[in-house]
């Protein structure tokens, strides 16, 4: 009689499940690999605001309800590096030590860490402290000397700390080549070995969807200052004095209320844009079933989940040329670049141009499946990891 091989245990630690986005997508599919025994640690779990699936699952909250206010203002989630000292996970009840970050995460390690067995899954470095998006916040966010003095002091007592918590990782995998740039740019990697592991997306259920032209450009994002809905908002109006008819959705959890508030205003004269906030997965598969383009504009994306589960839907791409989704689509026929540009004035003209390109375009569009983002070889490259 053949033994049952024993799974090996794994604490799997995230800082924050507090919206509906692509991050806590991943972690829903890390969740569902059932050839480990994953236990979920985080600082914060809001339920109303995250994914229904995370009520099916037991997560061990190590953080108070007050945090979950920090966990949203960029400034205060400094809060989390003292915190970070007070939070044990019994990690001897384990074999291995699970961190997904997009920078702060890594602080658990200061109380929490486990001798060759601590491996890192890295969306990112931490976004606002990298020198292009710290430039970029200077001249969108942070535009008053108080804010930016606090922000520069943060940024720099962070990369002090954040090279303290790398050393405690053992093993960095990353999401793309692009966060894995970032990493070694910060010198946070020096001889350590590492790997880039596509992030699991489950893209059944668009290929699912039929194929059809649709009626509508669509946009999902969180509403938050990088993800830009601003700048299209401001390219859409411009786009629409040539093609009057066309309409553009925007959808995305409510990360940022002021920004939400103030991209209603801004589009509030124009009839051609419509905003739907806070669908579930149903509704926004509805979305994509009756689009016609997928438009994708954030700044420097870590790697972009939309895209793909837009050519899964059949739907054309029109995508900023800089983030981590671009090293895989590339070279895809129905994906429509929009070149970066630091000049907001350039970069809206460039949103025009690459719409324009699309009208135009006689490309006809059919369903993609993306296999090295799959969940069958997201399992396959994890499971090489760990055993």
């Amino acid at each position: 009689m053949k033994l049952k091989e024993k799974k090996l245990k794994v604490a799997l630690f995230y800082p924050w499940i507090k919206s509906r986005g692509g991050a806590e997508k991943v972690l829903l599919e890390i969740m569902k690999i059932k050839d480990f025994n994953f236990d979920l640690y985080t600082w914060v779990y809001d339920e109303k605001n995250s994914f229904k699936e995370f009520k099916d699952l037991k997560i061990n909250v190590i953080g108070p309800k007050f945090f979950r206010k920090f966990s949203k203002m960029k400034i205060l989630r400094g809060l989390f590096l003292p915190f970070s000292l007070f939070s044990k996970i019994p990690l001897e009840k384990y074999d291995y030590f699970f961190i997904y970050t997009s920078g702060t995460g890594e602080f658990i390690t200061f109380r929490n860490y486990k001798k060759g067995k601590t491996i890192g899954y890295v969306n990112t470095i931490l976004r606002d402290s990298y020198p292009e998006i710290v430039k970029w916040n200077m001249g969108k966010i942070y535009k008053n000397i108080f804010s930016r003095i606090i922000y520069l002091t943060s940024v720099k007592i962070y990369r002090f700390f954040e090279k303290i918590a790398w050393k405690r990782i053992d093993f960095p995998i990353f999401i793309s080549e692009e966060g894995f740039k970032r990493a070694k740019k910060q010198g946070l990697l020096k001889n350590k070995k590492a790997k880039i592991i596509y992030v699991p997306v489950d893209l059944e259920n668009f290929l699912k969807l039929p194929l059809n032209k649709g009626n509508f450009f669509l946009y999902i994002s969180r509403f938050n200052p990088p993800k830009r809905q601003d700048v299209l908002v401001k390219a859409w109006i411009e786009f629409s004095k040539e093609y009057p008819n066309e309409k553009l959705v925007l959808s995305g959890g409510l990360e940022n209320k002021k920004y939400f508030e103030y991209i209603k205003k801004l589009s509030k004269d124009t009839k051609s844009i419509e905003i739907k906030e806070g669908l579930d997965n149903e509704g926004i598969l509805k979305l994509y079933e009756k689009s016609k383009a997928v438009l994708f504009v954030p700044f420097i994306e870590d790697f972009g989940i939309v895209p793909f589960e837009a050519l899964a839907a059949g739907k054309p791409v029109i995508a900023v040329n800089r983030g981590g989704y671009v090293e895989l689509m590339k070279n895809i026929p129905q994906y429509y670049p929009i070149k970066e540009e630091e000049d907001e004035e350039l970069f809206v003209g460039n949103i025009v141009n690459s719409l324009k390109k699309f009208m135009q375009s006689k490309i006809k569009p059919v369903k993609i499946n993306i296999k090295e983002i799959s969940p069958q070889n997201f399992k396959k490259e994890i499971k090489e990891v760990f055993i």
